[in-house]
């Protein structure tokens, strides 16, 4: 099959800068919120076929923890922040003080963290997709699931992504209490997840003919 959402390097750039935009007005809730600074950045993006989902497990055993949204207004399809053990423990611990070993621990203030995350992120990314598409896009209450990841994303793979043939996936970087002058997390500072893009190929269409607009000479 062909893929309906290919992107060139600087269509890829231009996405992303846009991406990044809508990531940093999250980042500034969040801090606003939580009392921290905490900075938020894509540093990559890239467009993948729905097989291909359980290569991003490196340990398919490990209890992670992931955050879904439905997305609803002028698109229909899914949003998955997913953050892999040493990240969603380092992230848990940033913004609240709190160690944890077993994910599965976490009591209802540590899940309505991720929750308030995905929230707030996800708002951040759809309200900067919106003025590009220029249509609302709005998003259902956050659901926390915690589990094996091998075992989350054999799930997602049998159902919500098989629905869909191609996804975004973005690397997103969150890091808290980073230094003033800071653009962006230095490595090793940061809680690194993915957020996974399950849109349809109509809307998918639409984001490339928009980004190609704006990357063409004028």
């Amino acid at each position: 099959m062909q893929s309906v959402f290919q992107l060139k390097s600087e269509e890829s750039d231009q996405l992303k800068e846009l991406l990044n935009i809508g990531v940093s007005h999250a980042g500034t809730k969040l801090s606003e919120m939580l009392g921290h600074r905490v900075t938020i950045s894509v540093p990559s993006i890239e467009v993948r076929g729905a097989s291909t989902v359980t290569q991003f497990i490196n340990k398919p055993d490990d209890i992670t923890i992931a955050v879904l949204l439905r997305l609803s207004g002028g698109l229909d399809g899914y949003v998955l922040l997913f953050f892999p053990h040493t990240a969603a423990v380092k992230l848990l611990h940033s913004l609240s003080g709190k160690t944890v070993g077993d994910l599965r621990a976490l009591n209802e203030y540590d899940r309505s963290i991720f929750q308030e995350v995905g929230n707030v992120l996800t708002a951040g990314l759809l309200h900067g997709l919106a003025q590009v598409l220029g249509f609302q896009l709005l998003h259902s209450v956050p659901d926390v699931v915690i589990d094996m990841g091998g075992a989350m994303f054999n799930s997602l793979s049998a159902s919500m992504i098989a629905a869909h043939d191609e996804f975004v996936s973005l690397d997103v970087a969150i890091c808290v209490d980073s230094t003033p002058d800071a653009i962006a997390c230095i490595d090793g500072e940061q809680a690194v997840g993915r957020m996974f893009l399950l849109l349809g190929a109509d809307v998918a269409g639409h984001i490339l003919d928009v980004t190609r607009k704006m990357t063409s000479p004028k």
